[in-house]
């Protein structure tokens, strides 16, 4: 099926099912449905659309049920209600013609959708609200549609791997029992909570607290991180990420090619300035490629600490003498990040989470986050993810994202709580003890509008100042 110019070779065609309940309802949609063609790139039609000539309005609504691939219906009171109008009436009725001819095919095409503040009690019974799936949005974001948008990809959150041979006991004689010595298994170089992995020729133990593993969505490959002890004399602590190839595609090789420029990045004079991830290697298995970067030791020995855990417990009021350290700490790491963006690779990925705070106060970065990769929609770490990265079009990234997210750190580390995606409380009203001109920087590195948020080297003046 061949999509309007302009569309995706990829992209689904979905027309769009919904009623007028009113001028607001109706602008809703249309915001709804423009966000998916411009921001995710969905073929979706809205009849509104329609008008640039005159139109059998019967007949164009036939001929976009029988063309699309899906068909979204929009939740609302007045929907299905046949006194609402005759293309109401008229897609009620091809709904339910639909359902009736292939309840299977119509369950898979047809998907109910809930905007916010709708709820699934307003979903038409024939299309099962209770026991079939539906699609809350709460947000008109990448992440708010990513239920919908991997239905209408066909791209499952979790891939079924592949089903082994079957075999069945053979009958027979009575087993012969043969008893040897138990002998440890080898290690492998697969990243495994718990476990030794050799890698590159040295042996590490995986330790569990940090272990993450995600398979990419077309199941060519698997990302793993972990925090692990490379064995030896003498120990040390390191930082591993790792890529798993199960099949050659350029996905795959994107991911391969952002290890090995992460190394360059590291192993150059820039990189190994103070606070910056201390490079060990770039190890390649047979189907595993593997960068180690050494994680910190803390006085008592152990791994050092991330600011994630100096956050405020919710509900605490933040220590004001604690937080003017950290904000001449995270100045320090605005100027790091500064030679970053003189080189073009910002960070993208900074949380608390990803620095380390070393027992004099000092912060550093655990890795260079994103700044190897090329941009993805909706990249960027959940609660401090800048606005721009959660949309389609690519080139808006940038320094200002590195801006945005230590703001967003700042915010959490003042507050105790991260800030909201839009409009945000000025810090002034948590963090009085602040200085204005330190408060106001912070709003402004929080801004939508990357316009309007400072650099980073005016972030950290405004930030020293707290001091």
């Amino acid at each position: 099926m061949v999509s309007e110019s302009g569309a995706g070779e990829s992209s689904p065609r979905v027309h769009v099912s919904y009623a007028s309940d009113s001028p607001e309802h109706q602008a809703l949609v249309i915001d709804f449905i423009t966000f998916l063609r411009g921001e995710a790139g969905v073929d979706a039609r809205l009849d509104v659309w329609a008008g640039d000539i005159r139109r059998d309005r019967v007949a164009w609504t036939v001929e976009q049920f029988e063309s699309s691939d899906f068909i979204l219906v929009i939740a609302s009171p007045e929907y299905g209600r046949l006194g609402d109008g005759v293309l109401a009436g008229l897609e009620n009725a091809l709904i339910n013609n639909r359902i009736g001819r292939d309840l299977a095919d119509a369950t898979r095409r047809i998907l109910p959708v809930l905007l916010p503040g709708r709820s699934a009690e307003e979903i038409p019974p024939a299309l099962c609200a209770y026991s079939a799936t539906y699609y809350p949005i709460h947000e008109f974001t990448l992440d708010g549609v990513r239920g919908l948008l991997r239905v209408l990809h066909g791209a499952p959150e979790h891939v079924m791997p592949p089903l082994g041979t079957f075999l069945p006991p053979v009958p027979g004689a009575e087993p012969i029992l043969v008893v040897k010595d138990q002998q440890p298994p080898s290690p492998a170089p697969r990243l495994r909570a718990g476990c030794e992995a050799a890698i590159g020729g040295r042996r590490y133990l995986v330790h569990g607290d940090l272990f993450e593993e995600r398979t990419t969505p077309d199941g060519a490959a698997v990302h793993r991180y972990a925090r692990a002890l490379r064995l030896g004399s003498p120990h040390q602590h390191v930082w591993l990420r790792q890529v798993e190839v199960r099949q050659e595609t350029p996905t795959v090789a994107t991911a391969l090619a952002a290890l090995t420029r992460e190394r360059d990045l590291l192993a150059a004079p820039t990189g190994q300035r103070r606070g910056m991830p201390r490079l060990l290697e770039l190890a390649e298995d047979a189907e595993t490629t593997t960068l180690a970067t050494a994680w910190p030791s803390s006085r008592s020995g152990g791994p050092c600490d991330t600011l994630d855990l100096f956050l405020p417990d919710p509900g605490e009021i933040p220590d004001g003498l604690r937080i003017t350290g950290f904000l001449r700490a995270l100045a320090g790491l605005c100027h790091l990040l500064a030679v970053m963006h003189d080189r073009n690779t910002p960070h993208r990925y900074l949380s608390p989470a990803g620095i380390f705070r070393h027992d004099d106060g000092r912060l550093a970065l655990r890795d260079l986050g994103l700044a190897a990769a090329p941009f993805e929609p909706g990249e960027g770490p959940s609660a401090y993810r800048a606005p721009e990265q959660g949309r389609r079009r690519p080139g808006q990234v940038g320094p200002w994202t590195d801006v945005y997210q230590v703001a967003a750190v700042v915010y959490h580390l003042a507050t105790g709580h991260s800030p909201t995606r839009s409009n945000p409380v000025p810090l002034r009203a948590f963090a009085l003890a602040l200085p204005p001109e330190t408060a106001a920087a912070v709003d402004a590195g929080l801004a939508t509008d990357t316009a309007g948020r400072p650099s980073v080297a005016d972030l950290a003046v405004a930030l020293e100042r707290a001091g």
